[in-house]
């Protein structure tokens, strides 16, 4: 069995930046990722604002920086990037840090041992086992965690409150500076109204067109999937089967019913459903509203979270935006309860189901990661429990 200091579950934006980080720090680091490439929902979901961008941690700025250099940064809100090259980038950062990668690789098991965690993989080569001194779980719906015996929470009391969920498309040929919210409402609404379809079938009344810098493309946030349980196989499959077939009926209408449109292409539907809650673990601290409320400041704080608290309706009430005052997301929250040896990281730490529609976008969850990733590595280098890092550990 081969083995190695710390092994991270998902190369989404908080696995990439966890794995990055502990991989700078000299430790033998494995990041298994079920997609043929890193960045999670950057890439594979085509959510390709990068919120929350404004950290003081090193690998996210280090990312905007490599987009600027290519002219892939910009577009929507000035925060848009391309995801190709952010694939690139990703990638290149982990193999210059050492990291190994697996590719279409899915996570089956994880036991306990005396030096730290056996996990158990199946690939293209079969199940295979590794074993490792420190395990991150960047899954974002806390998989590793659940089956490593975490405790754990979803929605306010079931899945039934989880926020719906989402599948982002790709068009071309779009429209010259069509890039705001309420130019997109209004549009789709002239075309429903065209096609004589009631209005009330736009599946999203707050829809994006999202630019890609330099290009004639952009990424569509628009359906919305409610009722499903994100822990569910079926479920999520019939989310992404009601996706496709959103994305027909609004293409479609938008194309032959407003001329505006009429040369719009569609181009594919993002091969990762944007599932935007699931499990939340039971950490050594919870995070609450109140913190977000009231610009809760921590020792141990990792990222800075500003995004609003976005919450987007389980049965298709809108949207509700509650803004907050900056606040810090603690270390703490990363280590769940009576676990050792163990932090999960992104949209799955330990909080409230309100104030984790704040920090789930994906400039947090990079910075959470990264913190992470040195947290995991100084306590290997220095022989310390993760319990014992410092703020400063955290931080380099």
């Amino acid at each position: 069995m081969k083995a190695y200091d710390v092994i991270v579950c998902g190369g989404g934006p908080s696995g990439v930046s966890a794995a990055i980080s502990a991989g700078r720090k000299g430790v033998k680091v494995l990041l298994i990722e079920k997609q043929n490439s890193l960045g999670g929902m950057w890439t594979n979901g085509y959510v390709c604002p990068l919120f929350d961008v404004e950290q003081d941690t090193t690998i996210i700025n280090e990312i905007v920086d490599e987009l600027k250099s290519t002219d892939c940064w910009g577009g929507f809100i000035g925060k848009s990037f391309n995801f190709e090259f952010m694939k690139y980038f990703l990638e290149k950062k982990c193999i210059e840090a050492n990291v190994d990668l697996l590719y279409d690789t899915n996570f089956l098991d994880i036991t306990k041992t005396s030096e730290g965690w056996q996990v158990s993989v199946n690939n293209i080569e079969g199940v295979n086992s590794y074993s490792c001194k420190i395990c991150i779980d960047a899954t974002g719906d806390a998989c590793v965690a659940a089956k490593a015996g975490a405790q754990w929470n979803i929605g306010e009391t079931d899945y039934r409150q989880c926020q719906a969920m989402t599948l982002m498309f790709l068009i071309g040929n779009v429209p010259d500076g069509f890039v705001s919210m309420k130019n997109c409402y209004s549009q789709l609404e002239t075309a429903y109204v065209n096609a004589g379809i009631p209005v009330e079938k736009i599946p999203f009344k707050v829809p994006y067109i999202i630019s890609i810098p330099n290009t004639k493309f952009a990424v569509v946030q628009l359906t919305h999937m409610y009722g499903h349980n994100p822990l569910d196989a079926k479920s999520r499959t019939e989310a992404v089967i009601e996706g496709r077939r959103q994305i027909i009926e609004v293409f479609s209408t938008l194309k032959n019913y407003h001329p505006d449109f009429k040369d719009i292409e569609l181009i594919t539907s993002a091969p990762l459903l944007g599932v935007r809650e699931s499990r939340r673990i039971v950490g050594d601290y919870t995070l609450t509203v109140d913190d977000a409320l009231n610009g809760s400041k921590f020792d141990d704080a990792t990222a800075s979270c500003h995004f609003n608290m976005d919450v987007h309706s389980s049965d298709n009430n809108g949207q509700k935006c509650t803004h907050i005052k900056r606040f810090d997301v603690p270390y703490r929250s990363f280590i769940p309860k009576e676990l050792d040896n163990f932090l999960v990281v992104g949209r799955c730490i330990s909080g409230d189901h309100q104030v984790m529609a704040a920090y789930r976008v994906t400039g947090d969850c990079s910075a959470m990661g990264e913190c992470a990733g040195n947290a995991a590595a100084n306590a290997i280098l220095k022989g310390k429990l993760l319990r014992e890092i410092t703020t400063e550990e955290l931080r380099s």
